[in-house]
């Protein structure tokens, strides 16, 4: 990545508020439109990686995001994240950070070259932050849940870390399912249906994930925002796994891993609880917005899986879905 004299130049301002951006395009996260604009050209790269598989779906505000891009300095160790009202701010150093008016639907960030030339690193906490946190206000749900499909019924895997979720997955697109998530299935909040996104292009494992799947040996190790190693796969240079966007949810699964397998109806006050934990960090009224979302899909059965082996939890959920 190359940025020239001139635009060097017009970094030195104290404020820079007019550099040029002329690296622009429109991107549509889980289907919702993302406006980005760079002097980096790699900026858009990487946004390709995250979201280029996405088509227009829905009609909300458009979010905004500006990226600028400065010559030289240190990648960007893990950010601190804060929120105050409708400002939220990730700050790494004094060279690598991004703000967020939530309100506005804006954000902005300050990143080296060292930290846009390491895409997954930028993506992680960069591109998945702003689009994550923006789009929880008004627009989707981010749900710490993985996403499975079986003869056209989607399958929601809820469980805190550890339970399995994006092992179980992957078993089951192994075993012949459709793969929507590991862990990041997005669901509308201005809609009435119980159709999903997913991100079926990646995932990510937990570094012992190998010992399971030699397929997966071979890929880099990275710390994940949570500390966690973990390893980042491009699911599409696997053989045989099937991907799906979109899927209609008709059963949710809550994981209970380290015991004898079996299935518990759960009630829906129970699995609701679950399901707002991750809103709890967010305003009152972003959580009022979640929780209305969630109930549409409290409609559909919701059950407790426990399991020990990975084939015992496939042959389950196989049963849920015939």
């Amino acid at each position: 990545m190359r940025i020239s004299g001139d635009l060097q130049r017009n970094l030195a301002g104290p404020l820079r508020p007019e550099i040029d951006l002329p690296f622009q395009r429109a991107y549509y996260p889980h289907g919702f439109r993302l406006d980005l604009a760079s002097n980096s050209r790699e900026v858009l790269d990487a946004a390709e990686e995250n979201w280029g598989m996405y088509e227009p779906e829905y009609d909300d505000p458009p979010l905004t995001l500006r990226v600028l891009v400065q010559p030289g300095g240190e990648p960007s160790p893990p950010p601190v994240h804060r929120l105050q009202g409708h400002l939220c701010s990730a700050v790494a150093s004094r060279e690598n950070y991004a703000l967020i008016d939530l309100d506005a639907l804006f954000a902005y960030a300050c990143v080296t070259e060292r930290t846009v030339a390491d895409h997954a690193w930028f993506r992680w906490f960069y591109l998945d932050l702003v689009a994550g946190t923006t789009l929880a206000q008004r627009h989707a749900v981010p749900m710490h849940a993985a996403c499975v499909e079986r003869n056209g019924m989607g399958v929601l895997l809820w469980g805190q870390s550890g339970m399995g979720k994006s092992t179980l997955a992957y078993a089951c697109a192994r075993a012949g399912w459709k793969f929507a998530a590991d862990d990041a299935t997005v669901l509308p909040q201005n809609r009435e249906d119980c159709v999903v996104t997913g991100k079926p292009h990646q995932a990510r494992f937990r570094e012992d994930a190998p010992r399971l799947f030699p397929e997966l040996d071979g890929y880099a190790t990275r710390a994940r925002p949570t500390g966690k190693p973990s390893i980042e796969v491009p699911m599409t240079a696997l053989a045989g796994i099937r991907g799906a966007v979109r899927c209609e949810v008709q059963r949710m699964v809550f994981l209970d891993r380290g015991k004898s397998a079996g299935l518990d109806r759960m009630g829906v006050e129970s699995a609701l609880e679950q399901m707002l934990q991750d809103s709890r960090s967010y305003s009152v009224e972003t959580q009022a917005r979640h929780e209305k979302a969630l109930r549409r899909l409290l409609r559909m059965p919701s059950y407790r899986l426990r399991y020990e082996r990975l084939q015992d939890a496939i042959e389950v959920l196989e049963g849920l879905t015939a």
